[in-house]
């Protein structure tokens, strides 16, 4: 039987910082939490968002970015055969699966080369764009054989366990939970007074999932009506920023908002602690990193009713979840700003609830993942 110390774990990614992205970044804190074990980890992605600026290599840790080009919002890396055909055959392939063509082509290349994966679903992603009409074609006669034949599967809650088992006919048993993580420490104390102007934060890539104009409905609603003394800060970029920053202006809103821009990590944790409510108003979310993040950083969360996010909140509880609606999200607002005890309350059980999402705990539940497939190999 072979020694699973000597296994080369491989992530496979569309996209990796410094491109803008949560599963980047998640991937990223992955393969650098193995790398300083002691363990040798092998990044492999696109060049996309990154051409000029790429993170360095270092100790443990080998990042391949391949000259790309994007189409329909999925890259096209043309030279990714070739890399998977030279990978060591002790390797232990981590696919992060996001877009279409790279699950399939890696899903190939290990059959040829017999080289073990393990499937990780971030998101069931919904259809857009001009060619979204293919999306569901595409995952019933490609993706469903990259999930079924992976050799392990990997989601980030309860509810997509349910969905991925039922939407792709895999056995609950064979779907492992894993949640992200974060390196964010639960702060040991929180302020309980409220800034003047009151300070809202949004975080997360401005694309239609994250579903940000909703966001900007509501605070309207807040300001103008329940006459609440509101600022906005949106950290993140993307292809809708253009159409928010016009909705803003609409809706008279241009001294009520501030759009930061791509917030590098490092400054993300003075702006979660310096802020008084975090607000997620996606569409969908497989799990929803910033909210451990605002949570860690003791600050109460408001986020939309979906799958995912409410197997990390309980109303009331440790935050509030509201229905996608702008004047449901209104009300929350008004209503954690004017109620003290109610926020006190959700911070303390937030900062209990969020000391389960370590990074270490992540990593050793992948690192269980990793020897059982790469053992069970060999046999």
């Amino acid at each position: 039987m072979k020694n699973s110390n000597l296994m080369k774990i491989v992530h496979v990614t569309s996209y990796y910082p410094p491109h803008v992205g949560g599963m980047e970044y998640r991937t990223k804190d992955l393969s650098e939490y193995f790398a300083k074990k002691g363990q040798f980890v092998h990044v492999i992605t696109s060049d996309i968002g990154c051409k000029k600026e790429k993170l360095p290599s270092k100790k443990n840790l080998r990042v391949d970015y391949l000259s790309s080009f994007e189409f329909a919002h999925t890259p096209i890396i043309p030279s990714l055969p070739f890399k998977l055909l030279s990978l060591p055959k002790d390797s232990v392939i981590h696919l992060h699966v996001s877009q279409a063509l790279l699950p399939e082509i890696t899903y190939f290349i290990c059959k040829i080369k017999k080289i073990p994966y393990v499937a990780h679903i971030h998101l069931d992603i919904d259809a857009s764009g001009f060619f979204g009409v293919l999306l569901p074609l595409y995952k019933k006669i490609f993706l469903s054989h990259v999930i079924k034949n992976a050799n392990a599967i990997s989601v980030l809650t309860k509810d997509y366990q349910t969905l991925i088992s039922k939407k792709y006919n895999v056995p609950k048993d064979k779907i492992s939970i894993i949640p992200n993580g974060t390196y964010f420490k639960a702060k040991n104390t929180s302020r309980e007074d409220l800034h003047k102007p009151i300070r809202l934060l949004f975080v997360g890539r401005l694309s239609v999932q994250k579903n940000v104009p909703l966001l900007i409905k509501a605070l309207h609603t807040c300001i103008y009506k329940y006459k609440l003394p509101l600022h906005l800060k949106i950290a993140g970029d993307g292809e809708k920023k253009a159409e928010i920053k016009r909705l803003i202006k609409k809706l008279k809103l241009e001294k009520y908002v501030s759009m930061l821009g791509s917030v590098a990590p490092n400054d993300l944790a003075h702006i979660y602690s310096s802020s008084d409510i975090f607000i997620l108003p996606s569409h969908n979310e497989s799990f929803g990193t910033v909210i451990i993040e605002a949570m860690a950083s003791g600050v109460p969360v408001i986020a939309t009713n979906i799958s995912g996010v409410k197997n990390i909140i309980t109303n009331n509880f440790n935050g509030i979840l509201v229905n996608k609606n702008s004047q449901e999200l209104a009300k929350a607002i008004r209503q954690l700003v004017g109620d003290k005890n109610l926020r006190k309350n959700i911070i303390a059980n937030e900062l209990k609830e969020v000391k389960k999402y370590s990074w270490e705990t992540v990593a050793n539940q992948y690192k269980t993942i990793y020897q059982s497939i790469f053992l069970n190999k060999s046999k």
